[in-house]
């Protein structure tokens, strides 16, 4: 404690000044501090209370994240862009250069057109904000000259990421509530900041949420689209290639052309059979009836109603086989059938013209032969029209099957086509059900981000805090000054005080001298020195033996640290107390140089007392620097008290311990300490006690760093 009462008082006036400056000028620069205003919003996220299609049960992991994301995502570089760009064009648009207003200060207003260039105030609708904010947008590029660019990323207020970056967005507790906090110098900017921001955050958290699973949706919708589409384009195309080919119903075309083909085949073989059986019935009449039948075959008449019956007989086979019963024309076929008969009647007429020719060329009768004559010639001509007509039927049905077999293939396979079109829409329509449902699983499992507490315009500010920062700054100046002195008095190596030179050096302290460098005591300079002297020679009086001469030794490391100055003192001092002091100084009385001063055992081995002079009580031998010269330490083991003078303010190097250390060494038993010389004031006085003048204040601070706390200055009668 002594020592912290005692370093307190060493920088007391580094204590006051230093406090007194720094906190003076943050008491000045305080009063310039601007006001601030807070705005705080509220956001309802609906995640812990969320349900999903599925019923899958509430992963606490997942809901973390999802806050984390919210967090981050308000927070991101990204978003508070935007809201730079918002705010800004909110500013430029609403903006009033002498009236403050819901939006910004018209202080506020008037610096940032300052900055604002002129091409980017040219492009500000000031009576429609959505069209300014497209026109900044289309304005920004990735430059460092650009305007809107480098005000987001440079150290600018209000619009900059570094100014936006003190939005603070946090969970309150466990619950689904996100608070949003802003702080600022403007209130309308602090609203509008928190407000576009809610705006932001819920934006980007709909794309960012639901932008896969829509990605998804949109992918299967044109996916059915086009899957729909090539199945209407397949089965068009099966649509043509019927109307093309002329096909109504493939499987029923062919079954019914087979069964057409067998039915003609049938009625070809019986053709074919009566055909023959005609033919070779009328050449065995032709045969029997000789001469006559070839008279009747000759017959113009005759024939040409043969021609005709063959003819009559085709047309009607024709119409019978080609067409349809519900399309057959009936009249026509009536008609036909008419003239058929009616041919018949004549050639039946034609015959009864024959009867000269009643007999055979063997005299058989030759009527029914004639009849059967005629009727095997109608059978022939009805059989050979029938068979021309059922083998021209037969050749068509040989080219439909040509037509309709690789018909078969091609609808085989467009119909495969359109199976395989069918089954890829339906898959498609199944993956577009399922994103659907995985939509509105997201849409019940993560409520829809809704404002609880919109941001308010603040009313009051927050008040500037000045008195805390003068407080920091005084409590601060102190602690400061504090640890950088005692970091000094732990590190620095200088001798200054008794402490640190016993520290450094290894020797005791005897006594400090003050010197001549104080300034502000400098009338009583000689006084203190005086005190001073007067202390340290009743220290060493304790050293000296009577009734011989009594030797002081005073060396130092270096030149020029005060041992002729302290000497002097000393001698001053004792010749007022009545004793005979004798001062030896090298290079006056001895030669440091010579070989006697070198190798000298006592002091009579270099000098030697002249013997005009008294034999002194107390003598005094002044050696050169140790540095300088040799120091003879026979001699100094003789003395009776060594002093090693040392100049308070100078550094106490290592070299400085290499050279006392023999020295130490030699005089174990001789009394050899340390005098510091120019010491400070208070150093001296923690020696002598309290120096001239006293003042009340003086002498108050010092009872202080002695620990006097409840002493008094009251003298005893």
């Amino acid at each position: 404690m002594l020592f912290i009462s005692q370093f307190l008082y060493r920088i007391r006036y580094w204590l006051l000044w230093g406090t007194l400056f720094v906190t003076g000028l943050v008491v000045y620069f305080t009063q310039f501090l601007p006001y601030s205003y807070t705005v705080t919003s509220s956001i309802y996220a609906g995640v812990t209370n969320s349900t999903s299609l599925d019923g899958s049960s509430i992963n606490y992991m997942v809901i973390n994240s999802t806050f984390d994301n919210l967090v981050n995502l308000g927070k991101s570089r990204g978003t508070l862009e935007k809201v730079s760009l918002r705010l800004l064009t909110n500013s430029l648009t609403f903006g009033e250069e002498w009236k403050d207003n819901q939006y910004i200060q018209a202080k506020h207003y008037r610096q940032l057109l300052q900055i604002t260039p002129k091409e980017v105030l040219a492009l500000v609708d000031r009576k429609d904000v959505e069209k300014t904010l497209a026109n900044l947008t289309a304005y920004r590029k990735p430059d460092n000259n650009n305007f809107i660019y480098s005000i987001f990323n440079r150290p600018v207020a209000f619009y900059s990421a570094a100014a936006l970056d003190g939005i603070k967005i946090k969970r309150v507790g466990n619950s689904d509530i996100l608070e949003i906090e802003y702080t600022s110098a403007d209130p309308g900017i602090t609203q509008k900041t928190v407000a576009i921001l809610i705006d932001e955050l819920i934006k980007a958290y709909e794309i960012l949420r639901y932008k896969s699973t829509n990605d998804v949706i949109a992918y299967f919708m044109e996916q059915v689209r086009l899957a729909k589409q090539r199945m209407n384009e397949e089965e068009d195309d099966l649509m043509h290639y019927n109307v093309q080919e002329r096909i109504i119903n493939y499987p029923e075309e062919t079954k019914a052309l087979a069964g057409t083909r067998y039915e003609v085949e049938d009625r070809l073989e019986e053709a074919e059979r009566i055909y023959k059986s005609a033919v070779s019935l009328r050449n065995m009449l032709e045969d029997k009836m000789d001469i006559r039948a070839q008279i009747i075959r000759n017959n113009t008449n005759l024939l040409q109603e043969l021609n005709k019956v063959s003819a009559l007989n085709q047309s009607i086979m024709e119409r019978e086989i080609f067409t349809s019963d519900d399309t057959m024309p009936t009249n026509d076929i009536r008609k036909e059938r008419e003239a058929l008969k009616k041919a018949e009647d004549n050639i039946s007429h034609i015959s009864d013209n024959l009867n000269e020719f009643n007999f055979t060329k063997e005299g058989v009768g030759i009527q029914d032969m004639v009849v059967e004559w005629l009727a095997a010639c109608i059978n022939e001509a009805k059989a050979k029209a029938e068979r021309e007509v059922l083998k021209k039927r037969q050749l068509e049905i040989f080219d439909q099957y040509s037509h309709m077999s690789p018909i078969g293939t091609q609808v085989n396979r467009k119909e495969r086509a359109i199976g395989i079109a069918e089954d890829n829409y339906r898959t498609q329509l199944r993956g577009l059900a399922d994103a659907n449902l995985r939509l509105k699983n997201i849409e019940m499992s993560t409520s829809n981000l809704q404002t609880v507490a919109p941001p308010d315009f603040p009313l009051t500010d927050n008040g500037r805090s000045r008195m805390l920062y003068i407080l920091l700054a005084f409590i601060g100046s102190i602690v400061f000054i504090i640890t950088y002195f005692l970091l000094i008095e732990l590190l620095d190596r200088t001798l200054r005080d008794p402490i640190r030179s016993k520290r450094l050096s290894g020797l005791p302290v005897i006594a400090a001298f003050n010197g001549i460098s104080n300034l502000k005591f400098r009338g009583f300079l000689k006084v203190c020195n005086r005190i001073a002297a007067a202390y340290s020679c009743h220290r060493l009086n304790q050293y000296l033996s009577p009734n011989r001469p009594n030797v002081i030794n005073l060396i130092s490391v270096n030149s020029r640290e005060g041992k002729s100055f302290l000497s002097k003192y000393f001698m001053e001092y004792w010749k007022s107390e009545g004793l005979r002091v004798r001062l030896v100084c090298y290079d006056v009385d001895f030669e440091a140089s010579s070989s006697k001063y070198v190798q000298a055992e006592q002091l009579s081995d270099f000098w030697n007392l002249n013997e005009a002079e008294q034999i002194p009580d107390i003598i005094l031998v002044e050696y050169p620097p140790i540095k300088d010269a040799a120091i003879p330490l026979p001699v100094l083991q003789k003395a009776d008290v060594n002093l090693l003078v040392a100049n308070a303010c100078r550094l106490w190097r290592n070299s400085d311990k290499t050279t006392i250390a023999p020295i130490k060494e030699a005089l174990k038993d001789t009394p050899f300490m340390l005098y510091l010389n120019n010491a400070d004031r208070d150093v001296v006085e923690s020696f002598t006690g309290e120096l001239p003048p006293k003042t009340p204040t003086h002498s108050f601070f010092s009872r202080l760093a002695q620990l006097g706390l409840t002493s008094k200055k009251n003298e005893v009668k």
